[in-house]
């Protein structure tokens, strides 16, 4: 594949230099009839080459970036499981992903879990997958717990605190203030008795 591409390469600054030849060859002047028909040849052959070229690279990239070996996917398997995150695997052979970037996704991926785990214990609306969601779409840890962040101060925004008495209540916390100070006079028998 390689030996295609360099030739393709090759082939393509031949017929970009025909073109830069025809061109200086003509300057100041309109080209003859035949060199048109020669720089049209040469620019028709540099735009097919530039397109083979293009599906060339891309073949060599997705090729190269999708090859594992056998003892790597071995392990990223085993990373995944170890790591409570099996359904990761396929995800990550897939994706061609060296065994260093699977071990860093790995550990992102069991970082979030814990997040989302302790998140679940103040508010259980929170989904159990929200973290695996959201790493699929490419988020990261710190953007997970950013979203359990808004989430939780959410829930609690939701709960009602006042530092204030409530006015329908009235002067119940005076009257429960004099009945309170009664009962310890009473116990202390400093209290009057009742004729």
């Amino acid at each position: 594949m390689s030996g295609d591409l360099a030739g393709l390469r090759r082939d393509r600054t031949k017929a970009s230099d025909r073109m830069n030849e025809l061109a200086t060859a003509a300057r100041g002047r309109s080209m003859t009839d035949d060199e048109q028909r020669d720089f049209d040849a040469a620019a028709s052959q540099v735009t097919s080459l530039d397109a083979k070229i293009a599906t060339a690279e891309a073949e060599k990239d997705r090729t190269s970036t999708t090859s594992i070996d056998r003892t790597d996917a071995s392990q990223i398997a085993k990373l995944c499981v170890e790591g409570g995150v099996p359904n990761m695997a396929a995800t990550l052979l897939a994706e061609g992903v060296s065994l260093e970037d699977a071990k860093k996704r790995i550990g992102a991926a069991g970082e979030a879990q814990k997040l989302v785990a302790m998140a679940r214990r103040k508010d259980a609306s929170i989904p159990e997958d929200l973290a695996t969601k959201m790493l699929a779409d490419g988020k990261s840890v710190e953007q997970v717990r950013t979203a359990l962040f808004d989430k939780l101060v959410a829930g609690e925004e939701k709960t009602e605190i006042s530092s204030h008495i409530p006015a329908s209540i009235g002067n119940a916390g005076a009257a429960a203030s004099s009945a309170s100070m009664e009962r310890e006079l009473k116990r202390a028998g400093l209290a009057k008795k009742d004729a």
